[in-house]
């Protein structure tokens, strides 16, 4: 997917916005978990639409077997579901998932209506995804806009002004065009320019040098200015020696309700929050780029609360912002304007693999952990399919589809974090070895192992330029190639040597493997399929909180194999 230069794609969503749309408080509603709309509870179905608790279908089925339940609601081409009935702006979100063939639509409230199955991000049949809706209503002579259309995380449409429409206001409705369809974890937030807190008197604030983590620390730290502002801004330290300090605000802040806040905190550097003396923020010795956020949904009493911020100022550029709202408001900031700058205006940098397959090292940080993986090979192919290995480990971490990589984090100026994101549709992957040897089929798998026994040896190139890696392995050598077939990831592990125990292959682990038959297993709440040969046979294992599927692997005349294929 080609992206806006970055400063222009704010722009386009802050056309005409007001005061609560700063690009921060765009970026808020991106991604979050909107407050969610039992299914249960939506009343008038029509006949071609029916509850359901669970379903079953794989990758090349045109229909699904449901079971009764109440999670779930299904449909077939006919009438459409309707959804919520909004009277102004709001976002939508919603996991969908449709069979073989399948299509559905999603109409808004001005009758403007939009795919969710797009050739480029969308999954395969049978598994979940998800779809994130931002839309502002018409208002006089100013039409309506969709903010953000995004499926799979992947943006499709932003900023972009919907024709006029004559019909009435009515609801957002989901229609099946063609197949069977099925939606889940639906989630709706109104988002009105509405004040829902303010600071009561001035915020006091002490500045202390140097650069610290743990609000803990500061009673043996040099204090370096005392005052008072009206709002949060990081812009306090101005004039100050030195670019390591930390701002303690402490502050009161009047809500309006009784009623549960969601507070968003951003910072360029290291931050934390505290209402009531109650860390809902803590601070760590992690530090944020500037533009990342920290939520936290907490009940408040109306009337007034104790509020305490600290910001440490580290070498990212700095800024800091919090914004709260509730489930039907815009993020409201509690700062100035200045204390969140914009982003740079920086196009962002990509490659494709558009004539031949690409290969770059770098840095890569999976969602949840806290270090970059460092030895990172991402391979870009010509069909569209995409992978990278943690040469560390000799782990497949993830995969995508679509355009290849987003290196402007790499290779603009310092090139800091250094990391490479996926562009496309991307699945996350078990981060640790497919291979080991183990005492017994019940030992845990190893989180990660030392170069005393697993050894990186290289790889070698074919003739079409895709990798094959080589590792040594607790007395085996192991080949490993990932190719792209059939819009799917084909993984051959090829062994020899002699092991001193036997050797298995974890194929997949998650919260759940649901074997679907002949060879073919909906992974982690069908995020992802895995296909084997339908004579293999694994064994689906509990272990770490986990499911794993295990293959025990036959190693005849000091040689063995396995192969099996991610889809998704």
């Amino acid at each position: 997917m080609s992206k806006f230069p970055r400063l222009l794609r704010y722009s386009l969503a802050l056309a005409g916005a007001g005061w609560m749309m700063s690009p921060v408080a765009l970026a808020q509603t991106s991604g979050e978990a909107l407050p969610k709309i039992a299914l249960g509870q939506i009343a008038n179905i029509p006949g071609n639409w029916q509850r359901a608790g669970s379903l079953t279908t794989g990758p090349d089925q045109p229909n699904l077997k449901i079971q009764s339940g109440s999670n779930l609601l299904v449909g077939t081409p006919g009438q459409p579901l309707m959804l919520v009935s909004p009277a102004g702006d709001f976002a939508i979100q919603m996991e969908v998932l449709m069979t073989a063939g399948a299509d559905a639509q999603l109409t808004l409230s001005d009758g403007y209506s939009v795919s969710l199955n797009d050739s480029k991000t969308s999954k395969a049949p049978g598994l979940w995804q998800t779809v994130e809706l931002r839309y502002r209503a018409p208002v006089g002579n100013r039409p309506a806009m969709l903010e953000k259309l995004a499926l799979n995380g992947v943006t499709l449409q932003e900023g972009l002004v919907l024709p006029r429409n004559s019909r009435a206001v009515g609801p957002v409705a989901l229609a099946v065009q063609s197949g069977s369809a099925a939606i889940r974890n639906l989630g709706y937030r109104a988002l009105t320019n509405k004040e829902v807190a303010r600071w009561v008197g001035p915020i006091k604030y002490t500045i202390y040098e140097g650069e610290i983590f743990s609000r803990d620390e500061l009673a043996r730290r040099k204090v370096l200015k005392e005052d008072t502002t009206a709002m949060l801004s990081y812009e306090v330290a101005y004039g100050l020696p030195g670019n390591r300090y930390v701002v303690l605000y402490t502050g009161k802040l009047n809500v309006a309700e009784n009623e549960t806040y969601q507070l968003d905190l951003q910072a360029g550097g290291v931050a934390g929050l505290w209402i009531d003396g109650k860390p809902l923020i803590p601070t760590s010795d992690e530090r944020q780029y500037l533009g990342s956020s920290k939520t936290v949904r907490v009940p408040l009493t109306a009337g007034t609360h104790d509020v305490q911020v600290m910001f440490t100022r580290s070498w990212p550029r700095p800024g800091l912002g919090l914004f709260v709202s509730k489930a039907d408001t815009r993020p409201q900031p509690l700062h100035t304007l200045t204390s969140l700058p914009e982003p740079d205006p920086v196009g962002a940098i990509t490659v494709q693999a558009a004539a031949k397959p690409e290969l770059i090292r770098s840095f890569v940080q999976l969602p949840g952990e806290k270090m970059k993986r460092t030895h990172s090979l991402s391979v870009g192919t010509p069909a569209g399919v995409h992978y990278t290995v943690d040469l560390n480990q000799m782990a497949l971490i993830q995969a995508w589809k679509g355009d290849f990589a987003d290196v402007t984090e790499m290779w603009y100026e310092r090139g800091e974090p250094q990391l490479l994101e996926p562009i496309g549709t991307t699945v996350y992957l078990p981060g640790q070895l497919p291979l080991m040897v183990l005492n017994n089929e019940q030992a845990a798998w190893p989180d990660s192992l030392g170069d005393n026994v697993l050894k990186y040896q290289g790889l070698t190139i074919d003739k079409q330029g895709m990798p094959t890696m080589e590792y040594s392995l607790a007395g085996l050598t192991v080949t490993d190639a990932i190719r792209p077939e059939g819009g799917a990831l084909t993984r051959t592990l090829n062994l020899t040597g002699s092991a001193t125990a036997p050797v298995y292959c974890r194929i997949a682990a998650g919260s759940s493997v649901e074997d679907l038959g002949k060879g073919v297993y909906a992974i982690n709440d069908r995020t992802y399929y895995v296909r084997l040969d339908p004579k293999a046979k694994p064994r689906v294992r509990q272990s770490g909180g986990k499911q794993e599927l295990l293959l025990p692997v036959a190693m005849k005349n000091g040689a063995g194999s396995v192969q099996y294929s991610i889809l998704f």
